[in-house]
């Protein structure tokens, strides 16, 4: 299946690396057609025939089956119109001026333009001379309804579910595999993990968390083991984890120096080391000023993540040596 990526404007290589993981956890092969960096546009072959894989991405703006680059809308209308039933209504999305022109070429070939409600969405771009269309592939995500002020437990550092899930996903985990959270806070991550088909662990040193957690979890139909226990012993309370996600604690009262973090956070390295077998994922997030000694890992990938003015957080991906 060749499929056109329009990618979010979030970040400048995360959604890429997104799409990437997803495949490759899902044990997906593919190929890059092309690709337009500027635009934000990428073109694979994957070779699948699912789509399912695709409802996964946090961070790809829209996704279609790739009808072709051409020089002319002419061209480019013929082909769409031989993928599409005939009569069908449809919806071009582009510039103003692109989908006018488009849309009366549709008219003309006897399909009906609903913009409202299409049974065919057309997403066009135009690339210097070249034209690329794609038929929209509708992904549905909701992530605007599960925000965390919107959950049965707040808390004010819970990361937006589009980010928590785009975790998950570098994490190269497929469904029914089991994802551990050890400082799960109010369960973001694992309620990301949870609808995507995976089993969801988790844990967290504050037993306020851990209740919430848990009904946040029972908020979205899902279903997990959370426990109070010290992060450092994950060997100790968890078995047949797949891979590790998580957040780290930063910025609180317990923490009394820079020097007690960074050393919190080797120790945590190591103890996931503990637990994963070879060439399991752990995605970790923690400050930029900090780099974590490879305790058993070697890095796969490395994403900063512009949080305020005054803290940039980094993602760490690492592969189990």
């Amino acid at each position: 299946m060749e499929i056109l990526f329009r990618l979010s404007g979030e970040h400048p290589s995360l959604p890429r690396a997104e799409i990437f993981a997803v495949m490759e956890g899902e044990g997906i092969e593919s190929k890059v057609l092309v690709e337009f960096d500027k635009d934000r546009i990428l073109v694979i072959d994957a070779k699948t025939n699912s789509e399912e894989f695709l409802h996964r991405l946090a961070l790809t703006k829209l996704a279609g089956e790739f009808v072709g680059m051409f020089h002319g809308l002419e061209e480019m209308a013929d082909l769409v119109a031989e993928k599409i039933p005939p009569n069908s209504k449809i919806a071009v999305r582009g510039s103003l001026p692109l989908e006018k022109e488009l849309g009366a070429m549709f008219t003309e070939k006897g399909f009906g333009i609903d913009l409202e409600k299409p049974e065919f969405s057309i997403p066009l771009f135009k690339t210097g001379k070249q034209y690329l269309a794609a038929i929209d592939i509708p992904l549905g995500r909701d992530f605007e309804k599960r925000k965390p002020q919107f959950r049965p437990y707040f808390h004010p550092t819970s990361m937006h579910p589009r980010i928590a899930r785009a975790l998950v996903n570098l994490a190269r985990v497929k469904k029914g595999d089991t994802v551990l959270d050890p400082f799960c806070g109010t369960g973001g991550i694992l309620i990301e993990a949870g609808l995507m088909g995976m089993k969801v662990s988790g844990s967290d040193i504050d037993e306020d968390m851990v209740e919430g957690s848990m009904k946040n979890l029972k908020h979205f139909g899902l279903e997990g083991e959370i426990k109070q226990t010290d992060a450092l012993k994950l060997a100790e309370e968890f078995i047949g984890i797949d891979a590790i996600v998580t957040d780290m604690p930063y910025g609180r009262s317990s923490f009394t120096s820079e020097k007690d973090t960074k050393k919190l956070y080797n120790q945590f390295i190591s103890a996931a080391a503990r637990l994963l077998e070879k060439d399991k994922y752990l995605v970790v997030v923690m400050p930029d000023k900090f780099t974590p000694e490879s305790g058993g890992f070697s890095v796969a990938g490395e994403f900063s993540i512009y949080v305020h003015k005054s803290l940039t957080r980094k993602v760490w991906v690492m592969r189990r040596a």
